[in-house]
């Protein structure tokens, strides 16, 4: 038994290790590229031989990033800014409201529609890209970052209404009596009370709905065509030209594009404990 114990650890400690260096080697990789000097690049060095921004300097500061005279970078990133954040509030907002009414609203086949909500987040959506795509045409929405919004919640908001369906669900109900009874509306029992207490759900579904509609591709290839419009996602793309790769610029651009997710989540998981522990007692 003792032997088997100690080859259990030996097993869980390895396993640990073999994770931490997949998930961690290629994150340091790409960090070395983005300040390694032209030079290094293409020679076998775990470390770098020394330390630049010259190539986050090439890419914010020329116009050239992509193989051809276009835009600044600070453009897309921009771009990216303005599409994940209307996403995500627009999301979030409808989420709530119809997670809520799945969850407490007495109407008749609920059940059919909350089932109709799942089934629209597994269904995959790039079956609908032709017939997506023309839709954006006839409204006038081709080529419009409120086209890549409109698409995003298409993916984006069934998820966050299944989440914030589960959490509504676990809450007692008798708290909400209680609200209403002392005279609050459902509209303020919905903002003062429940939603402190299901805090974690809206904040996975905020994090979940910007960090998706931050790298989309797909959909952004599809309905943008300017590179004034272009998302970050769809910029890096036009960074690999043919056979022939700026890996300094684009690990740049990766770094930069990893940043705003990380400070959203750094920003928000306060709120996760706070909704944890604050909830039900207030």
């Amino acid at each position: 038994m003792m032997k088997k114990s100690v080859l259990w650890k030996i097993l869980s400690i390895a396993t640990i290790v073999f994770l931490i260096i997949f998930v961690t080697l290629p994150l340091y990789w790409t960090f070395t590229i983005a300040f390694r000097p032209s030079r290094d690049l293409f020679m076998k060095r775990i470390i770098p031989s020394d330390i630049t921004l010259k190539n986050f300097a090439s890419l914010i500061f020329s116009k050239n990033w992509g193989g051809f005279e276009s835009v600044s970078f600070l453009v897309p990133l921009k771009n990216s800014l303005i599409v994940s954040g209307a996403t995500t509030f627009i999301s979030v907002l409808i989420s709530i409201f119809a997670g809520y009414g799945l969850a407490r609203i007495n109407i008749k086949r609920k059940e059919l529609f909350s089932g109709f909500v799942l089934f629209s987040y597994v269904f995959p959506p790039f079956i609908l890209i032709i017939a997506l795509y023309s839709f954006l045409h006839w409204i006038k929405l081709h080529n419009t970052l409120p086209g890549v919004v409109l698409l995003h919640l298409i993916i984006v908001v069934p998820y966050c209404t299944w989440t914030l369906r589960g959490y509504f669900m676990d809450l007692p109900k008798e708290i909400e009596e209680a609200a209403m009874i002392d005279g609050l509306t459902r509209i303020k029992t919905l903002f003062k009370i429940v939603l402190p207490s299901a805090a974690p759900g809206v904040v996975s579904a905020t994090i979940f709905s910007f960090t998706l509609s931050w790298s989309e591709l797909l959909f952004s290839m599809i309905v943008l065509d300017s590179y004034e419009k272009f998302t970050l996602p769809v910029a890096m793309r036009t960074m690999v030209i043919g056979d022939y790769v700026d890996w300094g610029k684009l690990m740049a651009g990766v770094v930069i594009s990893l940043l705003p997710p990380v400070i959203l989540y750094l920003g928000l998981q306060r709120f996760v404990v706070r909704g944890l522990t604050a909830g039900a007692i207030k």
